[in-house]
């Protein structure tokens, strides 16, 4: 898994340095009133880019929370109906007669 992952990573770093050096040319960006100097084409995709992936770290982080609590309360269940069947076994069966 760690090869496959080293694998994508210089990939896709790869294909951003290709696509940068590609895309050198001086563009605004404009929203509502604001608008910045000129920069290279590829600044505002990589802002972009990082934000997305920023945003989605963050969303990742909220769920692995809830799991690991999930799993936490599962695996108390776990112990609880654990020991109450433990104590079913050690009671003593008894005859009606």
């Amino acid at each position: 898994m760690n090869l496959t992952n080293a694998i994508v990573a210089i990939a896709l770093t790869g294909l951003a340095v290709l696509f940068s050096f590609s895309n050198g040319m001086p563009v605004k960006v404009y929203f509502h009133s604001f608008s910045t100097a000129p920069m290279p084409f590829y600044i505002p995709i990589f802002i972009a880019f990082l934000t997305g992936f920023i945003g989605g770290m963050i969303a990742l982080s909220f769920s692995r929370y809830k799991h690991k609590r999930d799993i936490y309360r599962l695996q108390r269940e776990n112990r609880l109906l654990a020991d109450e069947l433990d104590n079913l076994r050690n009671i003593p069966l008894q005859d009606d007669l």
